[in-house]
Formats: structure tokens, sequence, C-alpha cells
């Protein structure tokens, strides 16, 4: 009976495996463990096993790479541009070698006239008034009826100043210029007027002995000068001033008198001489810099532009001042920059390459 019932308790069980053995099932296996998920916002690790094709990811299950925001992408700061092949210049550092060198450019203008020019401006001295309150340059004649072409100091210290802090701008991407000229043009047009010499500390002093900007400033000083001489030469040899004709070396004027000079025979600007000399000096910088192209810096109107931007801003921080010495000699900068513009772009169209 015992025997029976052991075998009725087990019935059911054999019945169960040949079911399954008939219908050809394995046996079931234990389940295998889950495999490890990535946690939410975090990227895969290498190795890691990618589902197959087709898999339908979550919406957005990593983050995303961060997205510019909508406009136009700023410029990265400039770096220093690549410099040419041409020597590096030194450092024009003090009141005698920024004469020495505008005595230079200025021969140099005039070795590139025309011969029937050259005639007329041969041995027209050069002399710098030393006053440093005062930004000017002027052409005219002496007591004795002599021709001469004149600077201030303080016009020195301005080219300096605009050359030194261009330089760094150009190379470096600071704003050098923007914060020597916000420095030094109310004082200029001040009733106690101050002078434009370069403010310590506007080229950072990490930047200031570096070969490369201090070779690129004696550059653009060469250029600035270059116009501005150039303009005030062309009012000799353009009949302005009516006592140039080819004359000898002689004695210069004296520098004490170049004061009562400015105001005795220098008249107030002429608007059509004004833009005839700066039309004049402009095609004079630019034959000249055509010239020395091959071996060195080549000039363009550039000088003059970065000249004339800076007295604009002078001009504005005078208002209707009419001390300005600047004011009563030449034409608003304004008027003359488009000039000098229209005169570099027809002249490049006259001359290709």
């Amino acid at each position: 009976m015992a025997r029976s019932s052991a075998l009725q308790t087990r019935l059911p069980v054999l019945s169960l495996a040949l079911v399954a053995l008939t219908l050809g099932c394995p046996p079931p296996q234990p389940a295998a463990p889950a495999a490890p998920q990535p946690p939410s916002a975090y990227y895969p690790p290498p190795g890691y096993a990618y589902p197959p094709p087709g898999y339908a990811y979550p919406p957005q299950p990593y983050p995303q790479p961060p997205q510019p925001p909508p406009g136009p992408v700023p410029a990265p700061a400039p770096g220093p541009p690549a410099q040419p092949n041409r020597p590096l210049l030194p450092a024009l550092g003090s009141a005698a070698a920024w004469q020495g060198e505008t005595r230079a450019v200025l021969e140099e203008l005039k070795a590139n006239l025309s011969p029937d020019k050259q005639a007329l401006v041969a041995g027209i001295p050069l002399v710098f008034d030393p006053d440093p309150s005062q930004v000017n340059a002027f052409a005219g004649c002496d007591d004795s009826g002599e021709p001469f072409i004149a600077g201030t100091e303080g016009l020195l210290e301005a080219i300096d100043g605009i050359a030194q802090t261009k330089a760094s701008d150009e190379l470096f991407g600071t704003r050098a210029y923007d914060a020597y000229a916000a420095a030094v043009t109310p004082a200029l047009v001040s009733s106690q007027p101050g002078r434009a010499l370069l403010p310590a500390g506007i080229v950072p002093p990490q930047l200031w002995p570096d070969p490369r900007r201090l070779s690129r400033a004696h550059e653009m000083f060469d250029e600035i000068v270059a116009f501005t001489f150039g303009h005030e030469l062309s009012h000799h040899y353009l009949g302005h001033t009516g006592c140039a004709r080819g004359q000898p070396v002689g004695i210069p004027p004296v520098v004490s008198d170049l004061g009562r000079a400015l105001s005795n025979s220098v008249a107030l600007f002429n608007q059509p001489n004004e833009i005839a000399a700066d039309s004049a000096g402009c095609i004079n910088v630019l034959d000249t810099g055509r010239a020395r192209a091959a071996q060195a810096y080549r000039w363009t109107e550039e000088g003059g532009l970065w000249l004339l931007d800076f007295f604009a801003r002078m001009d504005a921080a005078a208002g209707a001042n009419p001390l300005l010495v600047f004011l009563r000699t030449h034409p608003n900068p304004g008027l003359r920059i488009p000039i000098v513009q229209t005169v570099a772009t027809t002249w490049r169209f006259q001359h290709p390459g």
C-alpha cells in the first residue's frame, strides 16, 4: 500500500518530464543576471557593448555637447601676424632719433619727386620747434624770403605715440591707441596745454621690449612722417608759399622765431591749396613706397590716415576752441580723410601691381 502511494506521488512529475522531452523544450535554466546599465547622464566607457542596430534609444540618454548661442561667432583675438621678409629696425627712443629719422624720410621723399619738383625744393631746410604743447607742421618763408619746413616737438611726440600704440594693437590685439588718444587729446587742447608724450603703462610693459613691436613702430613712425612732411613739402613745389625756387642750402630760420613765423608768414589755411597739398603729398608717399618696396617697408597712405584720425580726436576734444594752432592752419581732418582715400584709390588704379 505504501509502495503504491509513492508511485502515485511521482507519476505527475514523470509525466511532465516526458511531455517536455516530447515537445523538444530544454529544461528550465536559472535566469542570467541583468547587464549593468550606465547611469543617467554618463558617457559609455571604452569597450561598452552598444545595442544592436534598430534599437530605439530613449530620448537623449546622455548629455549633448554645449551649443553656441545664436548670432554671429565673435572673431578670436588677433595674434602676432607673420613677419614679412624684411629686417627688424631699431627702436626710436629719443627726440634726437625722431628728428634724424624725419630728416632722412624727407630726403627720401625729395628723391622720388619728378626732376622739375626736385629742382624747386633742393636745399629747403627742416627745422624743429622745441615746443611740446603744439602738435603741428608747416611750410613758410623766413624774413629773408627763404623757404623752410618746420615741425614741433609736440608733433614728433604724437607721431611716436601713435606708432607705438598702433604697433601694439596690430601685433597683439591691444587697445593701446584708443587709450593713448583718450589720455592726451583733452590735455593738448586745454587752456593749460599738456603734451602728446606717450604716458607710461598705455602699452603693456611686457610688450614694450618686443623687437617686432619696436620695429613695427619704427616703420609706422616713418610712414606717418612721410605723409605729414610730404604734405608740407608739396606746398613749396606747388607754389603755395611763393619762395621755393631751387635755392642753395642756406641758414635756416632761428628756432626761437618759428612761433612768430607761424603767426606772420603762414597764412590761415586755404581750402584748395590744402586739398592740393594732401593730394600731391599722398602721391609722393605712394611713389616713394613703390620705389623702396624691394628692400624696405612699403609706405602707403595709412600713415596719413592714422595721423588724421588723431587730429580728428583732437578736434572733437577742442570743440569750438579757436586757439588751437592746428585748427587755424589746416582744414578739418574729417574733410581730409576721404580726399586722401580717393587719391590713393586713383593712384592704385593707375599703378596696378
